[in-house]
């Protein structure tokens, strides 16, 4: 049963720093959590999750906690103790999301919390409640975008790259998708250090004049680790008159506008609208009595890299879907999304009927290493991590049923 120890309803949560958004119509109630609304990956995000929230029957409350983690359990605590029946986002640090887990487990809340977790810490170890935990394969989404940067640099030379926050596992998982890329390009080499652009373009910006300041005319080259940085990089090389490919991750619309324009060569989505509406559904199958197999609560997904013509690459990129950027622009920020939100369901299309409409596959133990860079010598003494996870059958298993139950890419039609 949830706690009860509050009163009121979601419209108590206007009290908590962040903000309340549109309801939709039906009994049910939700709440998103994430960072803010202030660039077109989380707007994206917000918007897959409304549309979820609408074709499932949820009222919805979408708050923001600008990376404050004090401010982000105050928004757990407040909407448990209004009764909200699921909770999904995502956590800004790798440790927030042990006590967020489990303050939606303790509570009888079903919780997906994606992208961000803490070393050592599976679903598995916080309880049922937390339904799933995924993430971008952020190593192949990396290593395809270095690819056609060096590619686009004729196979050579040398680059420049800005990476992310240090520490996390998707600039940590980036930074190995490069350096794969760079074992397979023996000509190609990487300007000095990775300076931080933090994700965002002001410090971005500053860390490119550093570079410039080095290497000038050298750079043939730039790989952004995600669009934020890729364009704040980009407007000092501009700057300095140095016209060379460049790419980033999250296929963000001002990221889309330059591949369009042609001052972006490609980016990786970061398929925000489906993260959200995913996560809405899975944890609505769980309210309706569908429980995820062990192998099924840790997954990874690959997403599209967008570029201008995908006729150029797609015999060269086999990891990730090649997409037209303006197509994908279109489907994501345009209009509505083309998923369906009820046909991911299990609860509403049935067991063999359901498409998570991408390509999602579950992490074993390995994988997490690699994608999420667990070491064992950070693993806590005595810590037994379910068997699902080392269990290469049960992990085949869910590997075939995905492939099965993927039959529409909506951003392939």
């Amino acid at each position: 049963m949830k706690q009860t120890a509050g009163a009121g309803t979601l419209a108590g949560l206007a009290g908590v720093a962040g903000c309340l958004q549109g309801e939709a119509s039906g009994n049910s109630t939700s709440m998103g959590s994430i960072a803010n609304l202030q660039n077109s990956y989380w707007l994206s995000w917000e918007k897959g999750y409304l549309e979820a929230a609408e074709a499932l029957g949820y009222d919805t409350s979408v708050q923001t906690n600008d990376g404050n983690v004090t401010t982000q359990q105050e928004q757990f605590d407040t909407a448990i103790a209004n009764n909200t029946d699921t909770i999904v986002g995502q956590t800004y640090t790798n440790a927030a999301s042990i006590s967020l887990a489990e303050t939606c487990v303790s509570a009888g809340v079903p919780t997906i919390l994606a992208v961000t977790l803490a070393d050592w810490y599976t679903p598995q170890d916080a309880g049922d409640e937390y339904v799933q935990f995924f993430a971008p394969h952020f190593v192949n989404h990396a290593y395809t975008a270095a690819k056609i940067l060096f590619e686009s640099m004729g196979g050579e030379g040398g680059f420049v790259h800005i990476e992310g926050n240090r520490g996390t596992a998707p600039n940590i998982g980036r930074n190995k998708g490069v350096d794969l890329a760079m074992e397979e390009y023996p000509d190609i080499e990487m300007l000095g250090d990775r300076i931080q652009g933090n994700y965002i373009r002001s410090d971005s910006r500053d860390a490119m004049a550093d570079k410039v300041s080095q290497y000038g005319d050298d750079i043939e080259g730039y790989f952004g680790q995600n669009d934020a940085v890729a364009i704040g990089g980009q407007t000092v090389l501009e700057e300095n008159g140095i016209d060379v490919p460049i790419v980033g991750i999250d296929a963000g619309e001002p990221g889309l506008a330059r591949i369009e324009e042609g001052t972006l060569t490609a980016s990786v989505s970061g398929m925000g609208p489906w993260q959200a509406g995913w996560s809405l559904v899975k944890c609505h199958d769980f309210l309706n009595g569908h429980e995820l197999q062990p192998a099924e609560r840790m997954m990874a997904f690959n997403a599209p890299v967008c570029v201008k013509d995908p006729e150029e690459w797609t015999d060269v990129i086999d990891t990730l879907p090649v997409v037209d950027a303006a197509e994908y622009n279109e489907l994501i920020f345009e209009d509505e999304t083309p998923y369906d939100w009820e046909k991911m369901s299990v609860a509403e299309s049935g067991e063999d009927a359901w498409d998570p409409q991408i390509d999602l596959q579950p992490m074993s133990l390995d994988d997490l290493k690699e994608v999420l860079d667990w070491k064992e010598a950070d693993r806590p003494d005595g810590y037994s991590m379910a068997d699902a996870y080392t269990d290469d059958a049960a992990q085949q298993e869910i590997s075939q049923l995905y492939t099965d139950r993927f039959n529409n890419n909506p951003l392939k039609q």
